[in-house]
């Protein structure tokens, strides 16, 4: 029986008439120790931290932080208790430790109250890796019950059943989390690989289906792998499996979402399917992210602030929610808004590039022309992708400095490396130098390639110089922002 050499350590025995210690409200699942000494096995340790978050953030009575912000806390250096639960605004933590040996996992956590900073329950369990699914209900319904957290009937039946899953095919599924949690167009390469790994061995498993479709769309919205185009139907089919497969995933419904959202412009389908994964997982922080980026393109801005801000509690110490959630604040040209979201960001992540891009886009918005030059050209020496250089473009021509535009083309060119500039980038330039004819055909180009990056359009003002042309304007159309 799965848990038989567990040994649970209840601490606080309460005696006499001693009121029951009050339910918490919120948790963070810190980093998993991997006690196995082998770094191969990493990706494993790291699976079963995320997925007994995810276990957990099921619970709709309590509050989540989602896995990247917990991460923040690695290793034996991280500060106590009470400083980790003000950095994540959570009464508690659990911490731990997986060792596998052979055909053995054995998994050891600690629930701390975190206000207190004392040791609320620890337990240790025993299983085989092919139960670790059961083993993650398990755990999640021992926590909370230790919490005071009042279960459901629907949770204690989630908890109860573990979805049946091929031991290599799970494995390959950790192994495509774990390199898509650091996405660069080769991790994504390889991540991919391991998903479609994972629903060849074990085809009924939705959660492999939900990786490969953000996997595929990712790729698609990067254009460094494969382009728009050719990841879009495989984006498609995956988020499709992965709901069929099983219609109470959040995680499903929020990849079928996201591929509305950037590939079909379909905003009310796109928004019925956020709106379902958040009622299934409200503390899927990117949820509410990606749903907070659809109402932010179709103009709803102050209901997306509403959403950012949830992503924002949910996921506090990533700079990407933070980035995310600045697209209201410019459409809205709350420029005051959009530039402390970015100083956050910047804080938490000095080396990324985007919240400096974002200090120039910003005054690109307020029609601040020179001001936006010095940051975009910082942004730049961070790694920054060909867009920013194509902002740059921009920058430079509505500056009225023709030359240094015409150089931004020549760095798209040889960023490009032989392939086609992607025609999004190249309208952002034409558009600065006032050539609204280039920059139509340009954005037209970039509608049938299938760019993510299209859906900017509909409420960026950058493009408000072309919202009276003809072919603009059915441009719009067809991506249903007008009627």
């Amino acid at each position: 029986m799965l848990g038989a050499l567990a040994a649970v350590v209840a601490v606080g025995a309460y005696f006499g008439f001693r009121k029951p210690a009050p339910a918490f409200e919120s948790i963070a699942v810190l980093p998993l120790e991997n006690k196995t000494k082998d770094s191969t096995q990493d990706y494993f340790v790291e699976g079963i931290t995320d997925e007994l978050t995810g276990q957990l953030a099921t619970i709709k009575q309590l509050r989540v932080t989602s896995r990247g912000s917990a991460m923040a806390f690695t290793g034996k250096s991280r500060p106590g208790a009470p400083a980790i639960a003000k950095a994540l605004n959570v009464d508690a933590i659990v911490v731990g430790s997986v060792f596998r040996h052979g055909d053995t996992v054995h998994v050891a956590v600690e629930l701390i109250d975190a206000r207190q900073d004392r040791q609320l329950w620890s337990g240790s369990f025993d299983s085989k890796p092919s139960d670790v699914l059961t083993l993650q209900g398990e755990l999640a319904s021992t926590i909370a019950e230790k919490m005071n957290v009042r279960l459901t009937s629907s949770d204690q039946a989630r908890f109860a059943t573990a979805q049946t899953v091929n031991p290599a095919g799970h494995e390959a599924y950790l192994k495509g989390r774990y390199f898509f949690n650091r996405p660069s167009d080769e991790n994504l390469q390889k991540a991919i690989v391991q998903f479609e790994e994972s629903v060849r061995l074990s085809p009924t498993f939705a959660p492999a289906y939900s990786g490969l479709s953000d996997a595929y769309l990712w790729a698609g919205y990067n254009e460094g792998m494969m382009t728009a185009s050719e990841a879009k139907p495989k984006a498609r089919a995956a988020a499709e499996i992965a709901v069929q497969l099983d219609s109470m995933s959040a995680e499903a419904h929020a990849s079928l979402a996201t591929f509305k959202m950037f590939y079909e412009f379909d905003w009310p389908g796109a928004e019925k399917e956020f709106r379902r994964a958040i009622s299934l997982n409200p503390n899927y922080g990117f949820a509410h992210d990606q749903y907070g980026m659809t109402l932010a393109f179709t103009g709803r801005a102050s209901e997306s602030m509403v959403q950012g801000k949830s992503a924002i509690a949910i996921d506090p110490l990533s700079p990407q929610v933070l980035v995310d959630a600045v697209l209201a604040y410019l459409f809205s040209k709350n420029f005051d808004g959009a530039r402390t979201l970015a100083k956050q960001a910047g804080e938490l992540d000095p080396t990324y590039f985007f919240p400096v891009m974002i200090e120039g886009w910003t005054s690109l918005e307020a029609q601040k022309y020179r001001e936006a030059i010095t940051p975009l050209l910082k942004a730049r020496t961070l790694g920054a992708p060909p867009f920013v250089t194509a902002y740059l473009g921009y920058a430079f021509g509505k500056a009225g400095d023709r030359k240094n535009a015409l150089a931004q083309m020549d760095s798209l060119k040889a960023m490009a490396k032989g392939a086609p500039v992607l025609p999004f980038n190249l309208a952002l330039i034409h558009l600065g130098l006032g050539e609204n004819k280039l920059a139509i055909d340009n954005l037209e180009r970039a509608l049938a390639g299938d760019s993510q990056m299209m859906a900017w359009i509909g409420q960026d003002h950058m493009f408000d110089s072309l919202r009276q042309e003809s072919r603009f304007i059915e441009l719009l159309k067809r991506m249903h922002f007008v009627q």
